[in-house]
């Protein structure tokens, strides 16, 4: 969680926030007291919302009834104070971005115990993306996000990863081919 409220909420540009774009079951599943998260710019996406995109300034949210209205919006009511745009879940908006990105950061969750399986709720499509994307390596992670996000040091095979509760988390840059 740390790496991901880093890599969210810090610019490389002091002058500029990043928005991050959500679908509504993802928002609902952000516990209340920590809505909307903070320095960014929460845009949760539903097509149940009547219209293509409301603005609450005061709380830093945006709500739209799709994905391409969202960005549409933002890039043209937001382009000089947003650095980046990040999807943050669920699948379907995942499936949806595939062909309007340049870039994934993928976290890989591995268990520590063969046996053992993470529970999940949603899944990317891994065939897609690596036929789509291809992985980069470590120092153009580390030169794509803001300097102040603190990754762990490189394991033997120069990745950044670390282990906690039983699972091995590896952070990686996906880049378009």
């Amino acid at each position: 969680m740390k790496y991901f409220r880093q890599v969210t909420s810090l610019t490389k540009d002091p002058n500029k926030k990043n928005a991050l774009i959500m679908g509504r079951k993802t928002w609902e599943s952000i516990p209340p007291k920590f809505r909307p998260l903070p320095n960014r710019m929460n845009v949760i996406i539903s097509r149940s919302f009547k219209d293509d995109f409301v603005h609450d300034k005061e709380r830093s949210i945006v709500q739209s009834n799709s994905l391409a209205n969202a960005i549409m919006n933002l890039e043209s009511n937001f382009k000089e104070h947003l650095e980046r745009i990040y999807v943050i879940g669920g699948g379907e908006v995942y499936s949806q971005i595939f062909s309007i990105t340049d870039h994934w950061l993928i976290t890989k969750i591995n268990p520590l115990d063969k046996n053992a399986t993470p529970a999940m709720d949603t899944f990317l499509d891994a065939k897609k993306l690596e036929e789509v994307f291809s992985e980069q390596d470590p120092a153009q992670l580390k030169e794509f996000l803001p300097p102040k996000v603190e990754l762990p040091e490189t394991d033997c095979d120069q990745r950044y990863s670390l282990e906690e509760k039983g699972y091995c988390f590896e952070f990686t840059l996906y880049n378009r081919k």
